[in-house]
């Protein structure tokens, strides 16, 4: 989720292969299949559809989420125009998937009891068909978060969004390089092939961040080169990343093309609040700065979306 370091495949989306939903195991099994369409449209204008389906919409994302960043995704959700709520209450889960449009499962600040309420709201956003949204903070760095996250996986996710280490954690088995809650230095290829093994494997949406994004259902491979190093100089720069893909797919027909463009927006925001800061510091108000000039206020058009196919790689 930071500035591009590497060359990555040049096709533009318009000649790119379709982007259309796998069946996910985080989608309703209830629910109507959905078709795929025969060409993905263009970026900026599929973009512009999400955020005014946002600002008509705004619709109620359900966080259970890290504690250091609460404040900071609830202003996140706010600036692309949904509205937060932070509910960890078990008993209120019933009434709150009655009314929400996702759910955020960030395991930032876990305890072992959290377990059963991650679960208990999982159960509940499944019945009602709501997108399933996890993070698993820290991923590979101890058997608790590991645990944690892979039994989350199994009670189904619409999407997977990590960085690089806890992506590679969580698809191989072992300890991913992590630093506490942080990822060290990893390779894209393999990032992105152990993105794919666990979009396939758990049937959802995986998105792995780095300095460049990969997003997959384990078919299809999308790259996200939009960001800026200053997302990492913060605190809750992934966490945020993770709300917005939520937002993106409150009501989504198409959740591989919607986390997709999550991704891109939230990174394009990235890029703007970074021309007008000086530093981290004054990054972060120019950043939701930039994130409700796209997304709540609809006064910016998201042009400079860079988002790119890897044919060689989907192929596999």
């Amino acid at each position: 989720m930071i500035h591009r370091e590497t060359p990555v495949d040049d096709r533009s989306p318009a000649s790119a292969s379709p982007v259309g939903p796998h069946p996910t195991r985080g989608r309703n099994p209830e629910a109507s299949p959905v078709q795929p369409a025969s060409t993905p449209p263009p970026w900026e204008a599929a973009a512009r559809e999400v955020l005014g389906r946002l600002r008509r919409r705004r619709p109620l994302i359900h966080h259970l989420t890290n504690q250091v960043v609460m404040h900071w995704t609830a202003n996140i959700t706010l600036a692309l125009g949904a509205s937060p709520l932070m509910a960890p209450e078990p008993a209120e889960f019933p009434t709150i998937a009655g009314a929400a449009g996702a759910l955020v499962l960030n395991i930032g600040s876990l305890r072992a009891h959290d377990a059963a309420v991650f679960r208990a709201a999982q159960a509940e956003a499944r019945r009602r068909g709501l997108a399933v949204v996890l993070d698993p903070v820290g991923a590979g760095f101890t058997p608790l978060r590991t645990d944690v996250a892979r039994q989350l996986l199994e009670g189904g996710v619409t999407a997977l969004r990590g960085n690089g280490g806890e992506i590679l954690a969580l698809a191989g088995g072992g300890k991913g390089p992590t630093r506490g809650v942080d990822s060290g230095r990893v390779a894209e290829a393999e990032v992105a092939a152990a993105a794919r093994t666990l979009a396939r494997r758990y049937d959802c949406v995986v998105v792995a961040s780095g300095p460049v994004d990969v997003v997959t259902d384990g078919h299809q491979v999308w790259r996200v080169a939009n960001g800026h190093p200053w997302l990492t100089a913060v605190t809750g720069g992934g966490c945020g990343a993770t709300t917005a893909v939520a937002a993106f797919l409150a009501g989504s027909a198409d959740p591989l093309r919607d986390a997709t463009l999550a991704m891109a927006v939230y990174g394009l925001a990235a890029q703007r609040a970074a021309a007008r800061a000086a530093g981290p510091g004054s990054f972060q108000p120019a950043f939701l700065d930039a994130l409700y000039a796209l997304g709540a206020a609809g006064t910016e058009e998201p042009e400079g979306l860079d988002i790119r196919w890897n044919e060689e790689e989907a192929a596999r």
